[in-house]
């Protein structure tokens, strides 16, 4: 699950190595130092300091290979920072924490007055010993007009990542350790834990493992650690697609554009379940078939932000006229983007071991193969992971999680992958905690109310008293022809 926009970031000042007594972890071991230095940012006025510190591949044996985890801070602006930073927790799985320094600094800048913001790249990812994995071959685009996730690409990336990482030591809880590795190793009393989408699993491995160094916790797009998040995909985005449907009904342009956009939808899903639907893959000669389960997830990630699904009606109706193309090219785009802006091989790891792992045939059946968006996700998700080095989390590991810390969960009503019902059906495990439904915002949402409600859970360091409302979100104009193309969402 990729947040609706991949963000950047880089840092490095010399720090000494602190310890205290709320630092001490699981780990017995001298915390090793992080070495930082003064650095600039794209897009970020401020100066900020950039750097790394190394950690142990495999924990249990400390003297084998050694990743460089890349660290970059952007310290309180009134130079009087609190004891506890805000902990930037990025998602996907395959994001790296530091790619986009300036967005976080725009919408957190209050924050940052008096907080420093911590973004530390998750092992595998960015410049963590990073793990690429190209889906996409320049000389043969077909595969990924057929697959989300060619097989041929998948054995590529793991014969070439197994030649020097160990693809079974890049889970969750041991990125968990890495940031207490961090936590520590800087000094911070405790952390504020902030993450969108797949970072809020990683916040609520590291809320069961370090509790009492989790100060606040802020968790959008909730998926829940005890959640089979892909069997919500198929029900989500229908009621994205049905909701994006009706927009456009309600918009008098729209409307008058596609004003038989339903109808034509479902001649679309006839058509494809017929194989008639042929479209050429770009840079080549090479005819393929299109699926329905192709093509679902493809519109599946236009729905991600209203920003993208702005798109869908022209989209939908240009298929309708025969012009299919403009489908074929946005898988291919989508695909390219993901190479670019994430580390599907840390995609793989986890979602493999802590996901897909524990599907069931038959909830599968029950959720997810009767549905329009159906099947095709998951069981493409699932050839992957036959295919992947596995590893074995705990007993107990996807039990929900049980904490105390105050706590903000965040969903919005337009999500095709974590709904708000994630969200509510976690929340009894918080026991001061504050739910929130971002009303006309998609997958990992954000407002400026959702702003001043976060920044008043860091001044109290409770929920007391945070409001539960913020104004809606109008959607944004529809695309009404080719030019009007907006930016694509992410998947």
């Amino acid at each position: 699950m990729f947040p609706a926009a991949c963000r950047a970031y880089v840092v490095l000042l010399f720090v000494a190595m602190a310890t205290t007594a709320t630092a001490a972890s699981a780990d017995s071991r001298p915390s090793p130092a992080a070495s930082l230095a003064p650095c600039t940012l794209p897009g970020v006025a401020h100066p900020a300091r950039c750097g790394s510190i190394e950690v142990p591949e495999n924990p249990d044996k400390p003297d084998g290979r050694q990743l460089s985890l890349n660290i970059v801070v952007l310290p309180a602006r009134n130079g009087h920072a609190l004891p506890d930073p805000v902990a930037f927790l990025s998602g996907g799985p395959g994001q790296a924490a530091t790619s986009d320094p300036a967005h976080l600094s725009t919408i957190l800048a209050g924050i940052n007055e008096e907080r420093d913001l911590l973004l530390l790249d998750q092992r595998g990812t960015g410049k963590s010993a990073p793990l690429r994995c190209p889906l996409v071959d320049a000389a043969d685009t077909a595969p990924n007009l057929r697959d989300i996730f060619p097989p041929a690409a998948i054995k590529r990336c793991i014969k070439a990542l197994s030649a020097t990482a160990d693809l079974t030591q890049y889970s969750l809880r041991h990125f968990a350790r890495d940031l207490e590795t961090v936590r520590v190793a800087l000094g911070y009393e405790s952390l504020n834990l902030y993450g969108f989408s797949y970072g809020t699993r990683a916040a609520q491995v590291y809320l069961r493992t370090y509790p009492k160094t989790s100060r606040t916790a802020y968790l959008g797009s909730m998926a829940p650690i005890d959640a089979d998040v892909l069997l919500e995909f198929p029900d989500a985005a229908e009621q994205t697609l049905v909701r994006t449907f009706d927009a456009c009904a309600a918009d008098a342009a729209c409307h008058a554009a596609f004003p038989a956009l339903r109808q034509e939808f479902a001649t679309l899903l006839e058509r494809l379940d017929s194989g008639s639907v042929v479209v050429t893959a770009a840079g080549t000669n090479t005819k393929v078939t299109l699926s329905r389960g192709r093509f679902a997830e493809r519109l599946r990630s236009m729905l991600y932000t209203p920003e993208s699904a702005v798109s869908v009606p022209w989209v939908l109706h240009q298929a309708h006229e025969g012009n299919w193309q403009p489908l074929a090219d946005g898988m291919l785009d989508f695909a390219r983007s993901m190479d670019a802006q994430a580390s599907m091989g840390l995609f793989f790891s986890i979602t493999c071991n802590e996901d897909v792992a524990f599907l069931r045939e038959a909830d599968i059946r029950a959720r997810a193969t009767p549905r329009q968006f159906g099947d095709f996700r998951i069981r493409s998700q699932q050839a992957a992971c036959a295919l992947w080095p596995r590893y074995r989390v705990p007993d107990g590991y996807r039990k929900p999680i049980q904490t105390d810390v105050p706590t903000m969960l965040v969903s919005a009503e337009l999500d095709p992958a974590t709904p708000a019902s994630l969200a509510a059906r976690a929340a009894p495990g918080y026991t001061r905690h504050v739910e929130v439904l971002l009303r006309g915002q998609g997958h990992s949402g954000w407002t400026d109310c959702i702003g001043e409600r976060y920044a008043q859970l860091l001044r109290q360091g409770t929920v007391e008293g945070i409001s539960r409302e913020c104004p809606a979100t109008p959607w944004p104009a529809f695309q009404l022809k080719a030019e009007e193309a907006p930016a694509d969402g992410k998947g």
